[in-house]
């Protein structure tokens, strides 16, 4: 079995190159997603739910052009609970240059991912949201 850092990198890498159902398999069937309050949207979702809107709402948000890209900077675990630190950046539909830091917490139970809990710049996101409507 897999450590719970690899399950929980591995996770983010399928997500950014848009492997979702790579993504998706790396989680428990009742995992779920907190997102930030600020994003206006439910909190507490299933992985898949979170998924589609994040794909959606943000990341279709990026020039297919130019695309973005992803740095990762550390993984940290101990038992079951997983940090991911990274960046992304890259430019949006709109013209605009769009980069943010994410620290990622995630809980693996069994080899699975059961939470994933992102924090982030919501002020950064929310202007990438602004020039896509």
């Amino acid at each position: 079995m897999a450590s719970a850092r690899d399950v929980a990198v591995g996770f983010l890498q399928a997500f950014w190159r848009g492997d979702i159902p790579a993504a998706v398999a790396l989680c428990a069937p009742d995992a779920v997603w907190t997102l930030q309050a600020s994003l206006r949207a439910e909190r507490h979702v299933p992985v898949p739910v979170a998924i589609d809107f994040l794909m959606t709402r943000l990341v279709s948000g990026f020039a297919p052009e130019s695309g973005y890209t992803v740095t990762f900077r550390n993984a940290i675990a101990e038992g079951d609970e997983v940090a991911v630190e990274y960046a992304a950046a890259g430019h949006t539909r709109s013209g605009g240059h769009y980069q943010n830091d994410y620290l990622v917490r995630f809980t693996v139970r069994d080899g699975r991912i059961v939470s994933v809990r992102p924090y982030f710049d919501t002020h950064t996101v929310h202007r990438l949201l602004a020039a896509l409507d």
